[in-house]
């Protein structure tokens, strides 16, 4: 979808999206002469972010290639773009300015900028419909799906000091569609790499002192909305962080009509208005689970060492005091169950997930009025349950 994302000099994914940059009426570069170059050429021309220069643009049948694209920045001297090669396939200005493309692909681009910076070897996308500069300048951009699947891969984004982080690939696909709102679609970051020696001190300390110096992540999701019975169903969406632990969510939610879904698109800036468009929205199931890759045994060593006893103790202390702890539930039942999956995942940490699986679709408005006013209600209301080490 089309989203008016920061200049080109604070935001690494302007340049990687290539459809964040704000249209001008005023062109910095010459113009090739060839329409579809010039229009995407047009839309890289922002306010701020300025298309310097570029170097030749070459026609072979329906593909377009331009080579050597910089992009600086009139209020950030340092900052600076530059993109190899852009190859535009079967490309085509419409009546209302867009472009569209059947596929778009980048090679060599590298943002450069005084506080760090972001390469990647490159950028592909399918099915590409591009908003003209006047709607991408305008306050209220257009909404709707602008391409079929999207891959960036070999990326580098480091900061000032050196290297952040290595991402391996980014994936994501619009499988389906009715009418101009996508139905299906899936995502997934593979290979990200974290420095955590190079982050700030105070937010990476508790990992350094958990032992890690890199973290690795795969990140992935799909939903699946259909219109007719309105219904959302999100099946897995996973955070895996490598010799750490992976959490998953699965979630299924009713009453989410194409008026939600049409509403909620136009109101991306309002979150106010967004949230009143949810009170009816109800949740039908969700699942959240943990499942520990030595996450759970690296905090629980650090915290008994930091109280001067044996790992075995610690847990038996913790444990002990959770009866105590679990009287703000108001139920025995669920009481015994958190106790018991609890004490089995501290003393042999494997999975721990916890259900919610109502009669009947609950509405938002009654969660969060509930949370309000009762949160200790909630696990009735959805009846929640735990285990552990299933």
């Amino acid at each position: 979808m089309f989203v008016r994302a920061p200049r080109i000099a604070a935001c690494l994914t302007a340049a990687v999206s290539l459809i964040a940059l704000q249209g001008a009426p005023a062109l910095a570069f010459d113009p090739s002469g060839n329409e579809v170059a010039d229009t995407f050429l047009t839309l890289l021309d922002s306010e701020e972010g300025t298309v310097e220069s570029y170097g030749a643009v070459d026609t072979s049948g329906d593909t377009i290639t331009i080579s050597d694209i910089v992009i600086t920045n009139e209020s950030h001297e340092d900052s600076r773009v530059t993109i190899a090669s852009t190859v535009l396939t079967d490309g085509a200005v419409q009546n209302n300015g867009r472009l569209k493309l059947s596929s778009l692909a980048l090679q060599d681009l590298e943002l450069e900028a005084d506080d760090g910076g972001m390469s990647l070897a490159s950028l592909s996308v399918t099915g590409l419909l591009l908003p003209s500069a006047e709607e991408m300048a305008s306050d209220t951009p257009p909404v709707g799906p602008g391409y079929s699947t999207f891959e960036a891969s070999t990326i580098h984004i480091r900061d000032e000091d050196g290297k952040v982080a290595d991402i391996a690939q980014i994936s994501s696909s619009i499988d389906s569609m009715d009418g101009d709102l996508p139905t299906s679609g899936r995502f997934a970051v593979t290979g990200a790499v974290i420095d955590v020696t190079q982050l700030e001190a105070e937010e990476t300390k508790p990992l350094r002192d958990l032992g890690y110096e890199t973290l690795s992540l795969d990140l992935s999701g799909s939903a699946t909305w259909d219109p007719e019975a309105a219904t959302l169903d999100v099946p897995d969406l996973r955070i895996d962080a490598k010799e750490a632990a992976s959490l998953s969510l699965s979630l299924l939610l009713g009453d989410v009509t194409r008026d939600v879904v049409a509403q909620l698109n136009n109101n991306t800036d309002k979150p106010e208005e967004a949230m009143a468009l949810l009170q009816n929205v109800t949740v039908a199931k969700a699942t959240i689970r943990l499942e520990d890759s030595s996450l759970t045994g690296r905090i629980l060593d650090h915290e008994a060492g930091k109280a001067g006893v044996e790992r075995p103790q610690f847990v038996a202390g913790l444990t002990g005091a959770l009866p105590l702890m679990l009287g703000i539930l108001q139920n025995e039942d669920l009481q015994r169950q958190v106790a018991s999956a609890v004490t089995q995942f501290l003393t042999a940490p494997g999975s721990l997930e916890l259900t919610a699986a109502p009669a009947g679709p609950v509405p938002l408005s009654q969660v969060m009025g509930t949370a309000m006013l009762a949160p200790q209600m909630i696990p009735q209301i959805l009846s929640v349950g735990i285990a552990a080490n299933q």
